[in-house]
C-alpha cells in the first residue's frame, strides 16, 4: 500500500498512490516546481567517446551536419545540437529529409548530397541506430558518423558509435528520453568539456520540453523534470521564431500547458514534414531574421490549415472502408487508402482506432518501378495488442518496417497484400482466443471521486501540481456520481458540445455528445466522469468540470 500521503486533498493522495507516489521524498519530487531528479550525461555509454569524436572534428577544423528528421522531437534535436555545436565549431550545418522522396531516417541519397556538399562528419538525432547499411554506404563516401537516437534496437546496429538510452547493454538509469534528450544530454556533455555557460542549457529547454511531449514519451522520472522546467522556458523562450508561432496561435497571453504543445504547438510545426517539407523549420528555430520567421511561421498554419481539411475528407473515406470491414467481424482494419495523402494518414489511422477500439493500418500507393509497385503502411494499436510484434509475423513482406508496440510504418510490395491481410487476421484472432475481452471497450476507472464541493480554487491548484500531463501521467480522471442536471444547452455550429450545471458547477463536453444527450436531458440522475480546468471566458475567472464519460 505503501505510505500515506498527507498534506493534499484526498483525492489527489488517491490519484498519488494510484500512481505510486507514496514515499514522502517520492511526493515531494513530483509535486515540486523545482525536480531534480537528472542524471550525469557520462553514465550514457559512449557518451565519452562521442564527446571525444566531436573533439577531433573540430580540431581538424572538419564539416559538421546534423541529421535529424521530419517531426517535432528530431527538427528540435537538430536545432538544439546545432546551436550547441556552433558555440564550439565553425562549420555546423543540418539536413532534413523529405517523408515523401526520402522517409524517416538515415538514407543514401542524402548522405551522397551531404559528401557532395563537402561534408564530412554527419551527427544522427532522433534515427540512425539500426542504419546499418547506410552508416556502411556513408563510410565508403568518407563519412565519419556518430549516431545519437532513442528508438528501440531490432537486427543488426549501425556499426559506429551509438549513444542511445535503449542500446545493449546500457546502464543509463532512464531509458524513456525522446529524441530530443539524448541531445540535450550530448549538450549537457560538451558543456563540460568545453566550459561553456551553463544558460545554453538553460535556452535550450524550451526545444526538449516541446519534444518531449510531442513525441509521447512517457512523462515520468528524468522526463517529468525535462518536461517540467521545458514548460517554464518556453512560456518565456527567447526563440524568436518559436515566440513568433506562439503569438500566431494566439498563446502568448496564456500560460503554456502540455496540452497547448500537444494540440496546437505541435500539430503545426509537424504539418510542415506531413504535407511540406521540415527543413525550414530548423531555421525557424535557430534564427533572428524577421522576414524568415514570418515566411516559416505563415508557411506552418497554411499547412497546418491544409492538413486538417486533407484529413477530414481522408478520415471520412477510411471511416466508411472501416465500418464495412468490421461490420464483417474483421478484429483488425486494413484499409488501402489508394493515393491518400500518406502524410495524414497515421493521424487518421490514430483516430480510427479510437473510434473502434480496434488496430487500424492505413495502406496509400508507395514507389513504383520495373518490378511493380509498393505499398507504404502506417498503424495504430490499442492497448493489450503489440503492433511491432503483430507486424514481425509479416517481417518477409517488408522492405522497410519499423515502429514500437501502439505504432508501426513498413514499406511492402503491392503483391503482398493479400497475404499480408489473412497473415494480421490470424494473429489478431489467436490474440483473442487467448483474451476474449481484449477488443472491449472497459467502463470508465475513475481515479478518484468527488462531490461538486470539493471543486474549488485550492483543489484546482493541487491538481495542477500534477502536470504536466500526458503519457506515463495522464490527466485524472475523477467521478462525481448522482448528479441532477440542469441548464443543458447545445453550442457551436453543429451542436458538437454540451454545457449544463450540477450542483452549481458548470460542465462542459466536447465528445461524444449525441450518445449522451438523452441521459442528460432525460432528468434522471447521472454519474460524470472528468477533469476540472480553468476557464477565463470573458474576463470571468471560474472552474468548469470537463466531462469526458456520462452513465
Amino acid at each position: 500500500m505503501g505510505e500515506p500521503v498527507t498534506g493534499v486533498h484526498p483525492a489527489v493522495a488517491r490519484i498519488l498512490r494510484r500512481r505510486g507516489i507514496t514515499a514522502p521524498g517520492e511526493v515531494e519530487e513530483f509535486l515540486s516546481v523545482k525536480p531534480t531528479k537528472t542524471y550525469d550525461p557520462f553514465l550514457l555509454c559512449n557518451m565519452r567517446e562521442g564527446v571525444d569524436f566531436i573533439l577531433s572534428a573540430i580540431e581538424a577544423k572538419k564539416r559538421i551536419c546534423v541529421y535529424g528528421d521530419y517531426d517535432v522531437d528530431g527538427i528540435a534535436s537538430a536545432a538544439l545540437l546545432v546551436r550547441a555545436l556552433r558555440r564550439i565549431a565553425d562549420d555546423v550545418s543540418w539536413y532534413i529529409p523529405s517523408r515523401f522522396s526520402e522517409g524517416y531516417g538515415l538514407n543514401k541519397e542524402a548522405l551522397s548530397n551531404i559528401a557532395e556538399m563537402g561534408g564530412q562528419v554527419v551527427i544522427t538525432v532522433d534515427c540512425g541506430s539500426v542504419s546499418a547499411e547506410e552508416v556502411l554506404f556513408g563510410r565508403s563516401l568518407g563519412l565519419e558518423l556518430l549516431v545519437t537516437d532513442h528508438h528501440n534496437i531490432e537486427g543488426r546496429a549501425a556499426d559506429c558509435l551509438i549513444i542511445n538510452p535503449k542500446r545493449e547493454g546500457e546502464s543509463y538509469p532512464f531509458t524513456g528520453l525522446a529524441g530530443c534528450g539524448v541531445a540535450f544530454k550530448l549538450a549537457q556533455a560538451l558543456q563540460r568539456r568545453f566550459s561553456l555557460p551553463k544558460e545554453l542549457l538553460n535556452e535550450s529547454l524550451d526545444l526538449v520540453g516541446l519534444a518531449t511531449i510531442a513525441d509521447i514519451v512517457p512523462l515520468v522520472d528524468e522526463n517529468r523534470t525535462l518536461a517540467k522546467y521545458g514548460l517554464r522556458e518556453l512560456n518565456r523562450t527567447r526563440r524568436k521564431g518559436l515566440r513568433r508561432l506562439i503569438e500566431k496561435l494566439s498563446l502568448a497571453d496564456r500560460t503554456i500547458k502540455a496540452e497547448h504543445v500537444a494540440f496546437i504547438i505541435a500539430p503545426h510545426i509537424n504539418a510542415a514534414g506531413r504535407m511540406g517539407e521540415a527543413r525550414d523549420v530548423v531555421e525557424l528555430l535557430l534564427t533572428d531574421d524577421d522576414a524568415v520567421i514570418e515566411r516559416v511561421t505563415d508557411e506552418l498554419l497554411v499547412h497546418n490549415s491544409r492538413r486538417k481539411r486533407v484529413q477530414e475528407e481522408v478520415f471520412a473515406v477510411c471511416d466508411e472502408m472501416a465500418a464495412r470491414i468490421f461490420a464483417n467481424g474483421a478484429p483488425i482494419g486494413v484499409i488501402n487508402a489508394g493515393d491518400a495523402h500518406e502524410g495524414i494518414t497515421g493521424i487518421v489511422a490514430g483516430k480510427l482506432k479510437e473510434k473502434h477500439n480496434k488496430p487500424v493500418i492505413i495502406l496509400t500507393n508507395g514507389i513504383g518501378d520495373s518490378a511493380g509497385a509498393y505499398l507504404k503502411g502506417t498503424g495504430r494499436s490499442v492497448a493489450g495488442v503489440d503492433m511491432y510484434d503483430l507486424l514481425q509475423r509479416c517481417e518477409d513482406m517488408f522492405e522497410k518496417f519499423g515502429g514500437h508496440a501502439m505504432a508501426c510504418g513498413f514499406l511492402m510490395d503491392a503483391a503482398h497484400e493479400t497475404r499480408f491481410r489473412e497473415t494480421l487476421t490470424r494473429g489478431m484472432n489467436a490474440l483473442l482466443a487467448g483474451a476474449p475481452d481484449l477488443l472491449t471497450r472497459s467502463a470508465p476507472d475513475p481515479d478518484a471521486e468527488i462531490a461538486p464541493g470539493d471543486i474549488t480554487n485550492e483543489f484546482l491548484e493541487q491538481l495542477n501540481a500534477l502536470e504536466p500531463f500526458g503519457n506515463g501521467n495522464p490527466a485524472p480522471l475523477l467521478l462525481m456520481r448522482g448528479q441532477s442536471v440542469s441548464d443543458l444547452m447545445r453550442l457551436g455550429e453543429r451542436g458538437q458540445v454540451l454545457k449544463f450545471s450540477v450542483s452549481g458547477v458548470q460542465c462542459v463536453l466536447f465528445n461524444r455528445v449525441d450518445a449522451y444527450y438523452d441521459a442528460l436531458a432525460s432528468g434522471k440522475p447521472v454519474s460524470l466522469f472528468g477533469y476540472p480546468i480553468p476557464d477565463n471566458y470573458r474576463g470571468r475567472e471560474r472552474i468548469q468540470f470537463r466531462v469526458e464519460h456520462v452513465t
